[in-house]
C-alpha cells in the first residue's frame, strides 16, 4: 500500500467504501481496522499489503449545508471527544459509575507514572473494576492487545462477567476443557493460548507443568493477578506468576489484603514482574473516602462444654507425649500439633475425623484413593480439606499412640453431642430473621455444621465444580435459602451484598485478612444496609491466645500500610491521612467523563465541514452576526492513532480567506494544549519503552543454558532446539513491542481542521 492512511479517511476495498478507524503496524504489514458507510454499517480487519485498500480522494471542502438536528448532533459528539492525552476512552461507554478513586489507577499510568499495579483498596471497593478499566483503557490503545488474567477458580466466570457485560471485552475461560477443544480444531504446531486474546485462567490450573509451558509459549502484553496474596510466598503458584509477569508490558496486582503480618511476603509481592521499575501502589479505605457505611463487630466468647474441656485436654496429653519423645519439637512437628488444635477449634468432629484416620493406617486399613486425571474436574481447589497425619507426629510405641488417640475420639464423639458453639449459632439463626453466611475453616466440619442446623442451607466449598458452585450461589442470591454455610473457598471475590448483610465466623482462622476477606462479601460498595459480622471465639481454650496473636499481626500490618483491624474495626488516623489521594487529573476526568456521557451520541462520520444556520432567537442574538466557527486539533502518534484531540471556537466569516487567517488563530491559542499532551503521550510511551527495553535485555542475558548431549539418544538435543524457538520467539515478540512503543513515541500535531459553523 503506497498511500498513507489515516483514522477516519475514506478508502475502497473489496467493493465497498469504508472510513479507517484504526492502524495497526506489524513489521511490513498492517491491520487496517474499517467502518462501512451507510446506515448497515459492519466492521472488518484487512491486513495490507495483502489486501488492497484504497484512499478515496478527498472530497471538497466546501461546507455542506445541514439542518439543525444533524448539526447538533455532531457537535455533540466532537465536545465529547475533545480533552488532553490520557482521557478514557473505555470509560465512556462502559457499563459502570464514575467513582473517582477508581479511576486514578488507570489515569496514572496513562499519564507514565508506571507499568507494574498493586491494587490493595479494602474488599469491596471495586478493584475488579480498575484492573477491567485498565484493561480495556490499553486495549483501546493497541497497548494490550494480549492479555491473561490469572484467578482462583471459583473467580473466572465473574471476571468474564464484568469485562463482556461492563466493558464489551471479549473473552475466553482457559482451562483443560478450552484447551483441549482447541487442540482438536488446530494443527499440531498452533499453541492453543496464542488463539486467544484475553484469557482468564486458574493459576492452580497455569502453575501445572504441562499448562506453563504452553501459556509462556506464547507473549502476554498484560498480566493479571488477583488475590495476589496468593503467590506473594515461594512455591509453584508464585513462580508461575512471576514467569509470566516478567515478560508481560504490564503487570496489575490485585489483592485487598497484601500484607498479612509478614513484612519479606509483603515485599516477595511488591517484586513480582520486577525489572527495576516503579510500583504504583494504590490502597484506600473505607474510612479514607468517606463510606457513609459502617460496619459492627461483634465478638461472642463462648464456654466450653465439659466435654470438649476434657477433649482438648486429652489432646494436650498426646502433644505432651510427642514433645517428651522428641525433646525440642522440630518445625514440622510443631506445625503438625498446631494443625491438629485447629481442627479442634474448627469443630470436635473435624478432629474427630482426622484421629479416625489415623487409627485406621495404625490398624493396617488404607483407603484406596482414586488417582486424578487430567481429564477430571478437580473442584476449585483444596485448600479446604482435611491435613494429612504428619509422620511427625507418630510415636515410637503404636501401642500408647492408639491408646491415647482412641482417648482423644471418644472425647471428641462426647463433644459433638454437645456443642458450645453450634448451640450458639442455632441461638443467633434463630435471632436473625434474614439471610445469613457462615465461614468455616475445613470442609469436614462444613458437613457436620450442615447436618446440625435446623433448616435448608447451601454449600459453598472448594470440592464444588463450576456448575455446582453457580447454582448453590444462585440458590442463595435470589433467595431460595437463606443460609449459606462456607468455606474460604467463597472468601474471595464474590459480589453478595445485594442478598445478605451478616456474616458469622465459626473459628478464628491463623490469617487475620482471612476475616476481612470473609466480611467483605457482603461489605462491598452497593451494600445499603450495616453490616454485621460475629467471631465465636471459644473463651477457655488455646483461641484466646490466637486471638492475641491475629491482634499482633493487624498491628504490624496497619503500622506498615494502613491495613483494615477486622477484629476492631478501627484504623489509625495517620493511616488515613497517609492513603488519601487528592489528585487534579482524577477530578478532571470526572468532570469530563460526566461531560461525555451526557453528549455521548453515536460517531458522526463527515469530511466537510457542516454549516447551519440558526433559527433560536437566543442563540442570533449571541451569534450579534457573526459566524460560530469549531475547529478540532489533533495530536497523533507514528502509528497515525489520534492521543489526543481539542475542540476550540472562533467567530469568523465563512470567506475562504477569513477561515484561513482564523486557522492561524486557533492553532497559536492551542499551543499550550498541543505541548502538555505531546509530553503526556510521551511520558506513557516512554515508561512502556524503559520497561520493554529491560525485558528484551532480561532475555538477551537469559539466552545460553547448559547443554549436555544424550549419549543414545537425541532428546536433549530436541529439548535445546525447543528452548531455542522459545526464545526466538520471545526476541520476536519483544522487539514488535519495542518498534510500536516507539512508532507510538513519535508524536505530531496537526493543524486545526474545520469542523462546523453555525450563521446568524
Amino acid at each position: 500500500m503506497s498511500q498513507i492512511l489515516h483514522p477516519g479517511d475514506v478508502v475502497r476495498a473489496r467493493r465497498r467504501t469504508w472510513r479507517v478507524r484504526e492502524i495497526r503496524l506489524h513489521d511490513a504489514s498492517r491491520v487496517v481496522s474499517l467502518t462501512g458507510i451507510g446506515p448497515n454499517a459492519s466492521q472488518c480487519e484487512l491486513l495490507t499489503p495483502f489486501d488492497v485498500v484504497e484512499l478515496v480522494p478527498a472530497p471538497s471542502t466546501t461546507p455542506r449545508r445541514v439542518g439543525a438536528a444533524q448539526w447538533r448532533h455532531a457537535a455533540r459528539h466532537l465536545v465529547a471527544r475533545s480533552g488532553v492525552h490520557g482521557l478514557l476512552r473505555a470509560a465512556v461507554g462502559a457499563d459502570i459509575d464514575i467513582l473517582p478513586h477508581q479511576l486514578e489507577p488507570v489515569v496514572s499510568v496513562l499519564r507514565g507514572a508506571g507499568c507494574r499495579v498493586l491494587l490493595a483498596d479494602d474488599v469491596g471497593l471495586g478493584k475488579t473494576i480498575q484492573a477491567c478499566l485498565l484493561i480495556a483503557e490499553l486495549r483501546a490503545r493497541g497497548m494490550a492487545d494480549r492479555v491473561i488474567v490469572l484467578t482462583p477458580a471459583g473467580l473466572r466466570d465473574q471476571w468474564r462477567h464484568e469485562l463482556i457485560s461492563r466493558f464489551h471485552v471479549d473473552t475466553t475461560i482457559a482451562d483443560f476443557r478450552a484447551v483441549r477443544q482447541c487442540r482438536a480444531t488446530l494443527p499440531p504446531e498452533v499453541n492453543p493460548w496464542a488463539t486467544w486474546t484475553v484469557a482468564i485462567a486458574s493459576i492452580d490450573y497455569v502453575k501445572r507443568p504441562e499448562a506453563l509451558r504452553a501459556v509462556l509459549g506464547t507473549t502476554w502484553d498484560m498480566v493479571i493477578v488477583d488475590e495476589a496474596h496468593h503467590v506473594a510466598n515461594d512455591g509453584d503458584r508464585r513462580r508461575a506468576a512471576a514467569a509470566l509477569a516478567s515478560r508481560a508490558g504490564y503487570v496489575v496486582l490485585v489483592t485487598a489484603t497484601p500484607h498479612t503480618g509478614s513484612s519479606p511476603a509483603f515485599l516477595s509481592l511488591c517484586s513480582l514482574g520486577s525489572h527495576d521499575d516503579r510500583l504504583l501502589v494504590f490502597r484506600r479505605t473505607r474510612q479514607a473516602l468517606a463510606s457513609s457505611l459502617r460496619r459492627r463487630l461483634h465478638r461472642l466468647h463462648i464456654h466450653s462444654s465439659r466435654s470438649e474441656r476434657q477433649m482438648l485436654a486429652r489432646l494436650k496429653t498426646f502433644a505432651d507425649a510427642v514433645h517428651a519423645e522428641q525433646g525440642n519439637l522440630g518445625r514440622d512437628a510443631w506445625i503438625a500439633l498446631a494443625l491438629l488444635h485447629k481442627r479442634a477449634h474448627s469443630s470436635p468432629h473435624a478432629l474427630r475425623l482426622s484421629v479416625m484416620r489415623r487409627l485406621e493406617r495404625l490398624a493396617g486399613v488404607t483407603s484406596e484413593a482414586q488417582l486424578w486425571l487430567p481429564l477430571d474436574d478437580p473442584g476449585e481447589t483444596s485448600d479446604d480439606e482435611a491435613p494429612d497425619w504428619h509422620a511427625a507426629l507418630g510415636l515410637a510405641d503404636s501401642t500408647q499412640e492408639r491408646r491415647l488417640l482412641e482417648s482423644i475420639a471418644d472425647s471428641a464423639a462426647l463433644a459433638e453431642l454437645a456443642e458450645s458453639k453450634v448451640r450458639v449459632l442455632l441461638r443467633l439463626l434463630r435471632r436473625v430473621r434474614e439471610p445469613v453466611i457462615v465461614f468455616t475453616e475445613y470442609r469436614d466440619t462444613l458437613a457436620w455444621l450442615s447436618s446440625r442446623v435446623q433448616e435448608p442451607c447451601v454449600l459453598l466449598h472448594g470440592g464444588l465444580s463450576r456448575v455446582e458452585r453457580r447454582a448453590a450461589l444462585d440458590s442463595f442470591v435470589a433467595g431460595t435459602t437463606r443460609l449459606l454455610l462456607a468455606t474460604d473457598a467463597a472468601a474471595e471475590g464474590l459480589n453478595l451484598h445485594h442478598a445478605c448483610r451478616t456474616v458469622v465466623n465459626l473459628e478464628l482462622p491463623w490469617n487475620p485478612m482471612r476475616l476481612e476477606q470473609r466480611i467483605g462479601r457482603v461489605d462491598r460498595i452497593g451494600q445499603r444496609r450495616t453490616v454485621h459480622a460475629f467471631h465465636l471465639v471459644s473463651a477457655d481454650t488455646g483461641e484466646q491466645q490466637l486471638l492475641q496473636d491475629l491482634r499482633s499481626r493487624i498491628a504490624h500490618a496497619r503500622a506498615e500500610i494502613g491495613a483494615p483491624d477486622p477484629l476492631d474495626g478501627a484504623l489509625d488516623e495517620s493511616s488515613v491521612d497517609a492513603i488519601r489521594s487528592d489528585s487534579a487529573d482524577v477530578a478532571a476526568e470526572v468532570r469530563r467523563l460526566a461531560l461525555a456521557r451526557t453528549l455521548r451520541t453515536d460517531e458522526v462520520h463527515h469530511t466537510r465541514p457542516l454549516i447551519c444556520t440558526a433559527h433560536n432567537p437566543r442563540t442570533r442574538a449571541r451569534l450579534a452576526g457573526r459566524t460560530l466557527s469549531l475547529w478540532e486539533r489533533v495530536v497523533c502518534d507514528g502509528r497515525e492513532q489520534i492521543v489526543a484531540s481539542l475542540v476550540v471556537g472562533a467567530f469568523a466569516h465563512s470567506d475562504p480567506v477569513l477561515l484561513s487567517r482564523c486557522r492561524d488563530v486557533v492553532g497559536a491559542t492551542s499551543e499550550d494544549w498541543e505541548a502538555a499532551a505531546t509530553a503526556s503521550s510521551r511520558a506513557f510511551t516512554d515508561a512502556g519503552l524503559r520497561r520493554a527495553t529491560a525485558i528484551a535485555d532480561d532475555i538477551a542475558i537469559n539466552s545460553t543454558s547448559p547443554h549436555q548431549p544424550g549419549l543414545f539418544d537425541r532428546r536433549a538435543d530436541f529439548a535445546l532446539a525447543a528452548l531455542q524457538a522459545a526464545h526466538a520467539d520471545a526476541v520476536a515478540a519483544q522487539s514488535e513491542r519495542l518498534n510500536l512503543l516507539r512508532l507510538s513515541a513519535d508524536v505530531v500535531a496537526r493543524e486545526p481542521r474545520l469542523r462546523l459553523l453555525l450563521e446568524p
